[in-house]
């Protein structure tokens, strides 16, 4: 195996070396094959190559869904019953990071290469948080439904960017309504937006009307995010993140940087993970409201 994360699109390299009964390096003429699951549940059997002293390679070609993957090897011969099993991940496309590989060895004063596969599993661990507290950096669409019977509904992810429709529904009839700022108001079916709280009000003629009532009758679309664009104060609670992530793990014992009262303490957040003062000092102007999504 080579990299810890693989994109989409990459070949990616299995290695294994088979033994026999004893522990020892199975030699000799042996059936060897390796089946590989993807996350969809799919298997294929790449070819095994023989490297000798037991050595077998395989090559996953140009891996396309992301997810988990998981492969298992056999080997067969006389006095030979050998298998192993694993697995590696494959990311999306496009995935949000927040912050790049070049600013957190900068962050972290490291000058070589030798890391940067563990690093970049905490850029994506961080990129999560990060998105979880202040919502998303990149544009995303989401599809909710919601319940009617209140004047005003409230979208889950911020900061909203545009609502692309809502639809109410009465039974097994869907009422598309309209976006109609008020002063514009045209008819009974319409909707107006605040961007700032992502509040979506019922309007009829420009006064605020109950949506129907129902259980998760009410569909919006709407796209969240800021546009690509990370907050300076966003980009170094992220880095910082990583930074205490990356002591934690590597540098055990290390003392750390602003004492214990900015690096140990911890705050509530939206996923229910704790996270350094310092970094929660950071995000605050931007932090979306809580326990939403």
């Amino acid at each position: 195996m080579g990299a810890l994360v693989y994109v989409t699109g990459q070949d990616v390299g299995l290695r294994t070396t088979a033994l026999d009964a004893t522990g020892a390096p199975a030699t000799g003429t042996l059936a060897v094959s390796v089946a590989v699951t993807d996350p969809t549940g799919a298997t294929t059997t790449p070819a095994a190559a023989d490297g000798g002293g037991g050595l077998y390679t395989a090559v996953v070609p140009a891996v396309a869904a992301p997810g988990v993957w998981r492969y298992r090897w056999t080997a067969t011969a006389a006095g030979v019953n050998w298998a192993d099993e694993g697995q590696f991940q494959v990311r999306p496309p496009g995935i949000e990071q927040v912050v790049d590989l070049a600013s957190v060895k900068a962050h972290l004063n490291i000058n070589d290469s030798r890391q940067d596969d563990e690093l970049q599993g905490f850029i994506l661990a961080a990129g999560d948080l990060t998105r979880n507290v202040v919502g998303p950096i990149l544009p995303e669409t989401h599809t909710e439904w919601h319940n009617g019977g209140s004047r005003t509904l409230t979208l889950d992810w911020l900061p909203l960017g545009s609502v692309q429709s809502v639809t109410e529904y009465i039974a097994a009839t869907s009422w598309p309504l309209t976006e109609q700022p008020l002063g514009t108001s045209t008819d009974a079916y319409g909707y107006t937006v605040d961007v700032d709280t992502g509040q979506i009000t019922r309007r009829a003629v420009g006064d605020a009307v109950p949506f129907p009532y129902g259980i998760k009758n009410v569909c919006v679309v709407y796209t969240a995010g800021r546009g690509g664009v990370s907050p300076w104060a966003v980009r170094l609670g992220a880095l910082e993140l990583i930074r205490h992530l990356w002591q934690l793990t590597q540098q055990g014992g290390r003392p750390q940087f602003g004492g214990a009262d900015l690096d140990s303490g911890a705050g509530a957040v939206p996923s229910g993970f704790a996270l350094p003062n310092r970094v929660l000092e950071l995000w605050k102007p931007a932090k979306r409201e809580p326990g939403i999504a």
